[in-house]
């Protein structure tokens, strides 16, 4: 009986180790079969990001770039949808309302080119003698004319100048003695100031490369090298470099400032350039000033901004934010990068506007729609209407953000997580009235730079670089203040050598405050 009992309880161990094994192999398959699972959710994610990198990528070839709500069709689908109810701005006044009741006037034909700041010459055709004479023999009188007007072209035009300065001598002192040769903003250079100008226009605000430049002065008559096309501004530069100092000492004293950057190439084919833009938006003391800097690092806008108090302006760019920590900064998002990831999720989704994507874009759109209605208002009235209307629509907008549920790296995942990281900053421009709900101003300005980009290619070095950014913030300066580019630099040009002596004060010669009389 006992061996019996011995045999049964080997038998039960055996059972057990048995059933043990077994259940050790099904948790192994199960972890393998998770653990599968898990490459294959991680790779069908991989394959949906490259996806939606792919239409993203034909799309912005091929595709409409604008965010506009116009360019994504059916915008409206879910007009009815209780998160985008509409909220309407108060008139400013009861005059604007009046004025929107007034009947529409019948729209006329209007001249497409203005020609009124153009010089005129008037060219008779008349009638010949013979025919002033009717054929009943009486004269005929004038009683009117008609005009036409036809806009001519002069062709550019290169002429030598000769500079003669006689020489007298005295026989009994046995000295001679000339007059004082004109100075040029450039020493011993045989351009003259209005050439130099034209070259600067047609480089840094035409766009046009000197070795196009040297081509079309061939046509003219003159064979200029372009190396001697690019010496001639680059000595303009040098002499007019005391304005670049008084510029940084400008933007110190703005108290309201927007930052961006944008990359360039450096000559070295291994090596990546950035362009750094500061635009101040403060009354009186509106400017632009680029930088060329060969890091993106967060040093770079410390270096320039460490003194600064004020409002700052930014994308959602990591280096600013070490920046927008200091105490006297009072640092802003911008709602147009939060709007365009919103747009490229609904890209990548073929436009399907009925999802989450769909409804934070017309949320969104709901806040430029409130800042176009206040464009005209006074700072006090659109502060008040931003708290009143702006912070309802941003409440619905961020507690719709983190409701949603998407993939952290898809196209919306990455919308959504920018909303949510940099909440505190897109809410921040609703605490005044005159901050601006985005940072496009400060984008709009890099297109210049852009657009030379697509034809100077590259630049050589970090000095050079730096030489050609004190052309383009002058000449972005004078648009931003209603200034004549050519005048301005012709005047300016014309000033260096009492600035080198000390005559005269670089900051007066800033286009943001030199006398508007003097450039016209």
């Amino acid at each position: 009986m006992a061996v019996k009992s011995k045999k049964i309880n080997r038998d039960l161990e055996a059972l057990e180790a048995e059933n043990a094994a077994l259940k050790n192999q099904i948790l192994q398959e199960q972890a393998q079969r998770e653990a599968s699972d898990e490459l294959l959710k991680k790779a069908q994610a991989k394959i949906t990001w490259f996806e939606e990198q792919l239409k993203l990528g034909k799309y912005r070839q091929f595709g409409r770039q604008s965010e506009k709500a116009s360019a994504l069709p059916l915008f409206d689908e879910f007009e009815t949808d209780e998160l985008v109810e509409e909220d309407t701005v108060e008139e400013a006044n009861s005059a604007d309302t009046k004025e929107q009741d007034k009947p529409s006037k019948k729209k006329t034909r209007k001249r497409k080119v203005n020609t009124s700041k153009l010089p005129r010459e008037r060219v008779l055709h008349d009638l010949s003698d013979e025919e002033k004479l009717c054929s009943c023999g009486c004269n005929r009188r004038k009683i009117g004319e008609d005009i036409v007007e036809k806009i001519d072209y002069q062709p550019a035009t290169l002429k030598v100048i000769e500079h003669i300065t006689p020489k007298y001598a005295c026989k009994n002192c046995e000295t001679i003695t000339a007059a004082k040769k004109p100075a040029g903003p450039i020493p011993k250079c045989m351009a003259e100031t209005n050439l130099i100008v034209d070259v600067i226009v047609k480089k840094f605000d035409h766009h046009l490369p000197f070795y196009r430049q040297s081509k079309i002065f061939a046509q003219l008559g003159a064979d200029i090298p372009d190396a001697t096309i690019g010496n001639w501004a680059l000595g303009a530069a040098e002499a007019l470099a005391p304005l670049g100092e008084a510029f940084w000492q400008a933007l110190l004293e703005s108290n309201h400032i927007q930052a961006d950057e944008t990359p360039v190439k450096v000559l070295d084919p291994y090596k990546k350039g950035y362009v750094w833009l500061y635009h101040s938006l403060a009354p009186g003391n509106r400017c632009v000033i680029y930088e060329f800097d060969l890091s993106r690092g967060k040093h770079v806008p410390k270096k320039r901004l460490q003194y600064y108090k004020g409002i700052l302006q930014t994308d959602g760019y990591a280096s600013y934010f070490e920046i927008g920590k200091q105490e006297d900064i009072d640092h802003l998002g911008c709602w147009d990068h939060a709007r365009r990831k919103v747009v490229d999720a609904i890209k990548v989704l073929n436009g399907n506007t009925s999802g989450i994507a769909g409804k934070l874009f017309k949320l969104i759109k709901k806040l430029y729609k409130i800042e176009r209605e206040l464009k005209n208002a006074s700072d006090d009235y659109r502060a008040k209407k931003r708290q009143e209307l702006s912070n309802k629509t941003l409440d619905k907008i961020f507690a719709l953000a983190k409701s949603a549920k998407a993939l952290p790296k898809s196209s919306l995942g990455t919308a959504i997580t920018y909303l949510i990281n940099n909440e505190a900053y897109l809410r921040r421009y609703t605490k005044s009235g005159h901050t601006q709900i985005s940072n496009c101003l400060a984008e709009n300005l890099v297109r210049p730079l852009a657009v030379g980009r697509r034809n100077w290619l590259f630049v050589g070095n970090q000095q050079s670089a730096n030489k050609a950014m004190l052309f383009y913030s002058l000449i972005q300066t004078c648009k931003l203040n209603n200034i004549d580019v050519r005048k301005y630099l012709t005047y300016v040009l014309g000033k260096t050598h009492e600035m080198r002596n000390g005559r005269l004060s670089p900051r007066s010669l800033l286009p943001q405050f030199i006398s508007p009389e003097l450039v016209s």
